[in-house]
């Protein structure tokens, strides 16, 4: 891992990139394992970026449009209204997606330069946007705590969760 972190301060010297403490603070660079050698430290940077933002940007997606057979999915997404989700969500989900897409351009230039100004605007992005996604993280949260309000009135129809 030494090796690898040696690599990137040298890299960060080159084109000016956040630390590797603050990366590895927003976006767990590496796992446990201990890391000798790696012929694109960068490329690895960005994917470990780009994990973070998928594993996100999966989250929105079940909350604007739920998976009818996962009950986590609806209950959770009954905790936003439409207009969250159509004018919160869906932008939030817009600008998480053309990152994540754009790292798959970037797989396919392999290109170190272009690897460095993703990692910088990727950062700098992820700054601006995660105060937001804390926002509905908390909404989420406080949502499970809310006393489910059970009417006395018997159902006619039966909702059938099997």
């Amino acid at each position: 891992m030494e090796n690898f972190k040696e690599k990137y301060k040298i890299l960060r010297e080159k084109y000016n990139l956040p630390s590797y403490e603050e990366l590895d603070k927003n976006f767990e660079i590496l796992n446990s394992k201990p890391v000798v050698e790696v012929s694109f430290p960068l490329a690895v940077v960005r994917r470990r970026m780009c994990e973070k933002l998928s594993w996100i940007s999966s989250g929105i997606q079940n909350i604007i449009q739920p998976n009818p057979s996962s009950l986590v999915c609806i209950e959770e997404s009954s905790f936003f209204t439409k207009e969250e989700k159509k004018e919160r969500l869906i932008k939030l989900l817009k600008e998480l997606m053309y990152l994540i897409r754009k790292s798959i351009d970037l797989d396919i230039d392999n290109s170190e330069e272009k690897d460095a100004e993703y990692i910088s605007e990727t950062f700098n992005k992820w700054n601006e946007l995660k105060h937001k996604i804390k926002e509905f993280s908390k909404k989420m949260k406080d949502g499970w705590k809310k006393e489910v309000k059970v009417s006395k009135k018997p159902k006619t129809n039966h909702n059938y969760l099997g």
